[in-house]
């Protein structure tokens, strides 16, 4: 290597693969970034199905490459990421939000999954009560992402969702409107799911994640990471309009059951690592009346990689709050602490 300290290494995990961006800790230029395609699952319906093949090479990876005790960023697998909405006392103080919340999650506070990690944010305030966003993850699957990292002789930093890192881009890059009325969606389209994340005035709102095993049979993934489709070009298009049909069906659904048909999404930002990105932004354009947005690249990122440089914008961000002494409470430890889930993400060290 051209620096003598340990890179900043930012992993994700697909079914059959993991990527890597490792980036100079100095000035955040890639120095390494690939895929490794493994010849089995390692991933399945959001689940580590064969973590033995997934720490043995990721142990050779950092021995190969002399990454030990490299800090680590982690994307999470967006089958378990949960939004919800929920009013509490209007009394109680941020500090007691939090309490409030663990105590009531899974009793008065349903989600899909015990013991969670979760963020919140305070959106709607008034004497007798306050609307909260609440982000939540499975604590039990992030545990087991924090140990495969240790075995492989990785410093875990940071697990954080994708679409909050897309978002952290699209906000940087100004697609992002924060007036009451602007609704931005967070689209993002793989080969074999489609994840949607609604943003509103800097909170995420509604989500929904959908993976299909009827497109994982029509899609293989080459050695270098590409993804090619195995069926004829009828079938391509009509599984798209499957598709654009669906993502049409949740707009209705956003609009008029959840904002009760008062406002509906007026932008979306395109992300994923759908092989033909600029072509399927063409299609909803023709489809739909929001506004669409691609992300800008650099150019040594490229789009397999966009949701990896959106987590390593993380970095330079909490530096820069942490000299801000008008930030406060937005870091939160591996134990959950308030903050904002549309800025900071949901697991921080």
């Amino acid at each position: 290597m051209l620096f003598s300290s340990k890179p900043l290494l930012y992993l994700q995990l697909l079914d059959h693969s993991l990527r890597y961006l490792a980036l100079d800790p100095k000035n955040h230029s890639v120095v390494d970034k690939d895929e490794i395609v493994f010849d089995a699952t390692i991933t399945e319906d959001g689940k580590i199905t064969n973590a033995g093949l997934l720490e043995t090479r990721l142990d050779a990876l950092v021995k190969e490459k002399k990454w030990k005790n490299a800090k680590t960023h982690l994307l999470l697998l967006n089958d378990f990421v949960t939004v919800r909405e929920e009013m509490i006392p209007g009394q109680l103080t941020p500090s007691e939000v939090k309490e409030y919340l663990s105590l009531h999650i899974n009793q008065s506070i349903r989600l899909p999954f015990e013991h969670p990690v979760f963020d919140f944010e305070i959106t709607e305030q008034s004497d007798d009560k306050q609307k909260v966003v609440i982000l939540a993850y499975p604590g039990e699957y992030i545990e087991q992402y924090k140990a495969i990292l240790q075995k492989a002789s990785l410093k875990p930093a940071v697990a954080d969702i994708p679409a909050l890192c897309f978002y952290r881009l699209a906000d940087q890059q100004n697609l992002i409107d924060k007036e009451p009325d602007n609704h931005t969606l967070l689209l993002e389209w793989n080969p074999i799911d489609l994840s949607i994340m609604v943003f509103n005035q800097d909170s995420p709102r509604f989500n929904r994640h959908s993976r299909s095993a009827r497109l994982a049979d029509s899609w293989t993934v080459s050695q270098n990471g590409e993804w090619l489709w195995k069926d004829s070009e009828p079938e391509l298009a009509d599984m798209l309009d499957d598709q654009l049909n669906g993502l049409e069906r949740f707009l209705d659904f956003y609009r008029y059951s959840v904002l009760d048909g008062e406002g509906t999404v007026t932008d979306i930002v395109l992300t994923g690592y759908y092989p033909e990105l600029t072509e399927l932004k063409t299609r909803l354009e023709e489809r739909f009346d929001a506004k669409i947005h691609l992300l800008d690249l650099p150019g040594t990122i490229g789009q397999r990689f966009s949701a990896l440089h959106g987590l390593s914008i993380k970095e330079g961000s909490n530096k820069r709050k942490k000299q801000d002494k008008s930030a406060k409470g937005k870091q939160k430890s591996l134990r959950g602490k308030k903050a904002s889930p549309g800025k900071e993400g949901i697991v921080h060290d």
